[in-house]
């Protein structure tokens, strides 16, 4: 999938996975609602997990979709490394805290993470007709 398609996939939805490394290297994924401008994919959350590995780390970001009528499925994935932009450092940071990030998980979300995208490939797919 072209770069700018992968671009346009990541601006079109706000529910996406976050891929971290634990303290016990092994890999976590966490679903997270998200805003993606200015190539920084930025999401809220709570005190916890997220908020413990996140800050500093490379991380993955994955979305994607699939049409049943027509078998074709697609998939973007962004790597990058993670930042608590929860204090504005300046302009950039300080915008990115009034983007429509609504999370769908209840209870409070006040940390922002940003990661920066330093890396974003995508495929599409399309499975076999039913026999």
């Amino acid at each position: 999938m072209p770069d700018a398609e992968c671009l346009k996939r990541l601006r079109s939805s706000d529910m996406g996975r976050i891929a971290l490394v634990d303290h016990d290297v092994r890999p976590v994924i966490f679903p997270v609602n998200y805003f993606f401008d200015e190539g920084v994919i930025a999401f809220r959350t709570a005190p916890g997990a997220k908020l413990d590995l996140a800050p500093g780390a490379p991380a993955c970001f994955e979305i994607d979709g699939w049409d049943p009528d027509s078998g074709i499925g697609w998939s973007v994935v962004a790597k990058g490394i993670a930042h608590d932009i929860t204090e504005p450092r300046g302009a950039p940071t300080g915008r990115m805290r009034f983007w429509p990030v609504r999370p769908l998980a209840p209870g409070s979300r006040e940390h922002w993470i940003g990661i920066s995208v330093g890396e974003i490939t995508g495929r599409w797919f399309r499975t076999p007709a039913p026999s």
